[in-house]
């Protein structure tokens, strides 16, 4: 499958989804039960890699991802830059 590309922002506009604030209040909405996409307020799906225990959030709409994170005990820790795979470090 390829790799899902985000919108484009405007100029001066940061990307969604890529401070782990932003990801960790991404995952608290979901955990209560919908999380909207910061660019349409469509859902955001929650995308597992098993292999390497990693999850990021994916539009369902328009297609943004985060980047990739681990979540556990500890909390949510980023696992890599959004263009970057499971895994990166």
């Amino acid at each position: 499958m390829a790799e899902a590309k985000p919108p484009e922002t405007p100029e001066g506009v940061a990307s969604p989804l890529t401070s782990p604030d932003e990801v960790s209040k991404a995952w608290k909405a979901f955990r209560a039960g919908v999380a909207p996409c910061p660019v349409d307020g469509a859902p955001l799906a929650l995308a597992v890699e098993g292999t390497a225990n990693v999850y990021r959030f994916v539009c369902v709409k328009c297609g943004a991802a985060s980047a990739w994170f681990e979540a556990g005990a500890g909390g949510l820790k980023p696992r890599g830059p959004r263009a970057g795979g499971p895994g990166n470090e």
